[in-house]
């Protein structure tokens, strides 16, 4: 009985401390990982390497989910439902890849695009190499 509460409970703590130990520079080295891997699932797609883009394309829905959960931590939820957006979409991008879809793949990649876009409309301001977060 304590093992079937214990284990829950500590996995549900570990999770919420991991959520509120998420720092600015922890969401700044996604961002720069964001940019790096979109640039290379685009090229990816431009050359019709498939296999390359739905990996890389995974690994993109991988980083939108962190900073999904970044700003739901702050309960920004424009910007969780931006980047589940932008989550979606990559996931949907690999997907297309596997499946050769060409004009699927573009599709995806203008929703990331769009909601990239959005959520630095919204949420960030300053100029290249000196950008902050608003809330």
């Amino acid at each position: 009985m304590i093992k079937t509460f214990v284990l829950p409970t500590l996995l549900v703590l570990g999770f919420a401390f991991w959520l509120v130990g998420q720092t600015e520079a922890d969401y700044s080295g996604w961002m720069k990982q964001v940019a790096a891997t979109k640039g290379k699932v685009a090229s990816e797609v431009k050359g019709k390497q498939n296999a390359e883009a739905a990996t890389d394309a995974t690994a993109l829905a991988g980083l939108f989910k962190q900073v999904g959960a970044f700003w739901s931590s702050r309960n920004v939820t424009d910007a969780v439902e931006i980047a589940h957006k932008a989550e979606t979409a990559s996931n949907d991008l690999a997907a297309a890849a596997n499946a050769g879809d060409d004009a699927k793949m573009q599709a995806s990649l203008q929703t990331i695009n769009g909601a990239c876009g959005q959520c630095h409309s919204a949420h960030r301001e300053g100029s290249p190499g000196s950008f902050k977060m608003k809330q």
